[in-house]
């Protein structure tokens, strides 16, 4: 893939938040297949198509744009190393995507905590 500086994603991420491009499951799945030839531009336009939704679980699971933004370059590359996986998952292009691994799940800490024999 391409070299892009450490702002790149982000502002990548803002343009998608402000105007968020929708596809149908179809196009991308076709995407993915193409991806999994080696199709760099085809697997940006999965991108493209994707990533508001994507960073946005990962703004919620995590609280912090910084590792938002950490977890969402994992979840894309594990995307581009096992695009020709999805036709076979039986998930659509999204819920596949969103499946994948993205680093370790945060901790989820409790607002108090139970004695034992309380």
């Amino acid at each position: 893939m391409r070299q892009e500086s450490a702002a790149a994603p982000q502002a990548r991420h803002r343009a998608a938040t402000a105007r968020p491009r929708t596809a149908p499951d179809a196009e991308l799945r076709r995407l993915l297949a193409r991806a999994a030839t080696g199709d760099r531009d085809a697997f940006l336009g999965f991108y493209d198509a994707t990533c508001a939704v994507t960073w946005r679980l990962e703004l919620c699971r995590h609280g912090d744009a910084e590792r938002a933004t950490v977890a969402t370059r994992r979840r894309y590359a594990a995307a581009w190393l096992h695009a020709a996986a999805q036709a076979g998952s039986g998930l659509t292009a999204r819920a596949w995507l969103l499946s994948l691994p993205s680093g370790p799940a945060p901790l989820v800490r409790r607002a108090a905590t139970v004695g034992v024999g309380a």
